[in-house]
C-alpha cells in the first residue's frame, strides 16, 4: 500500500468551512445550538491537538504502567462525562458509573489479551491507547441513554414500581421492566448500526487504517474485533452501572429516591 497523504494545517483549517451550512440551518430555525456547537468543535480541536502532542511521547516511552495510567485517566474522565450528561447526582453516581466503565475495561481487556492480541501486545501503547479509547468512548453514549431512560422512567412512573412492590415483588423484580426498557433504548441503535456496517458505511477505524496505508483485509479484521468488543463494552458498562447504582437510587425500604437528580439536589 502507498504511504498515507498528510493533511496540511491550511487544508484542515479550510475544511472547517463546511460547518457554515449547518450553522445557517441551526441559526435560521432558532435551535439555540450554535454556541454549544462552536464550543464543541473548538474543544474537539484543542483536545485532539494536545492529544497528538502527548501521545507522541507516550508512544515513544511505551511503558505499560504509563499506558495503564492513561487508561485510568480515560475511565475517570468518562465517569464524569456520563454522570454529568445523565443529570444524576455526581456525588452519588460517579463511583458506580466508574465501576461500570472499569468492569468493561477489565473484561474486554481479558478477552482481547487472552484471545486476540496477547497481553504483551495489548500493553503496548500502539494497541492499548486507541483500543481502550474506542471501547470506553463508544460506551459513553449507550450508558447515558440507558441510565437516563432507567431513572427518568422510574421517576415518571413510580406508581408502577410501588404497585409491584406492594404486590410482593422484590426490588429487582419491580424494576426489571424499567431495566429492560433501558437496555432496549440504549442497545437497539448499536445493533442497527452493526447490521449496516460494510453495506452502508465504513467505520472510522477501518477507514483510518486504509488511509494510513494498511492492507484492507487487515483493517477489516481489526474492525470486526473492535465492533464486537464495542458492543460487549456498551452492554457490560451499562449493566454494571445499573447494578451498582441501584444502591444509591433506593433506600433500605426499597423506596425510590428522586433526589438522585441534580436538578432536585
Amino acid at each position: 500500500m502507498n504511504q498515507s497523504v498528510d493533511i496540511s494545517w491550511l487544508s484542515l483549517g479550510l475544511g472547517f468551512l463546511v460547518l457554515i451550512l449547518p450553522l445557517i440551518i441551526l441559526w435560521y430555525y432558532k435551535t439555540l445550538l450554535i454556541k454549544p456547537m462552536l464550543i464543541a468543535f473548538l474543544r474537539m480541536f484543542v483536545q485532539l491537538f494536545l492529544v497528538g502532542i502527548y501521545l507522541k511521547y507516550i508512544f515513544l516511552w511505551d511503558h505499560w504502567w504509563i499506558n495503564t495510567l492513561w487508561v485510568l485517566v480515560m475511565i475517570i474522565a468518562a465517569g464524569f462525562t456520563i454522570t454529568k450528561r445523565t443529570e444524576l447526582n455526581l456525588r452519588l453516581f460517579l463511583l458506580p458509573i466508574i465501576i461500570g466503565v472499569t468492569a468493561n475495561a477489565i473484561l474486554n481487556g481479558l478477552f482481547i489479551g487472552l484471545i486476540i492480541l496477547g497481553f504483551d501486545n495489548l500493553l503496548k501503547a500502539q494497541y492499548m491507547i486507541p483500543i481502550y479509547g474506542m471501547l470506553i468512548g463508544n460506551s459513553i453514549g449507550s450508558m447515558v441513554v440507558g441510565l437516563r431512560t432507567l431513572y427518568k422512567g422510574l421517576a415518571k412512573d413510580e406508581e408502577r414500581y410501588r404497585y409491584a412492590i406492594m404486590c410482593g415483588a422484590t426490588q429487582a423484580e419491580a424494576i426489571m421492566p424499567f431495566v429492560s426498557e433501558s437496555l432496549k433504548t440504549a442497545i437497539n441503535p448499536i445493533i442497527a448500526n452493526t447490521a449496516t456496517i460494510g453495506l452502508i458505511w465504513l467505520p472510522g477505524m477501518m477507514t483510518g487504517q486504509i488511509l494510513a496505508g494498511s492492507e484492507p483485509m487487515t483493517a477489516i479484521k481489526y474492525q470486526i474485533m473492535i465492533i464486537v468488543t464495542i458492543f460487549v463494552a456498551s452492554v457490560i458498562s451499562l449493566f454494571f452501572s445499573i447494578l451498582v447504582s441501584q444502591k444509591m437510587a433506593f433506600d433500605d425500604f426499597s423506596r425510590f429516591n428522586k433526589l438522585i437528580f441534580k436538578a432536585n439536589h
